[in-house]
């Protein structure tokens, strides 16, 4: 699910406020929302969170619910 989420914020490019994620099965696994200094937080089906992302630069840093980073992904 991470690799996912990684990926939909590689390729979302402009950033909504909120925005629903689905699946591959075309199913909603969560959301996404962006806060103020666009960083994202995502929560998963169940509105827990999940994780957050932040974009420095070219490169978005990703961390999981604790804020440990767990990825880093460059345009």
């Amino acid at each position: 699910m991470i690799k996912f989420l990684m990926l939909s914020i590689l390729l979302a490019g402009a950033a909504h406020a909120d925005e629903r994620l689905y699946g591959p099965d075309g199913r909603s696994i969560g959301t996404a929302s962006t806060d103020s200094t666009g960083n994202r937080r995502f929560y998963d089906d169940r509105g827990r969170s999940v994780g957050t992302s932040s974009t420095r630069g070219g490169t978005t840093t990703f961390y999981d619910a604790r804020g440990r980073m767990i990825g880093k992904a460059t345009r």
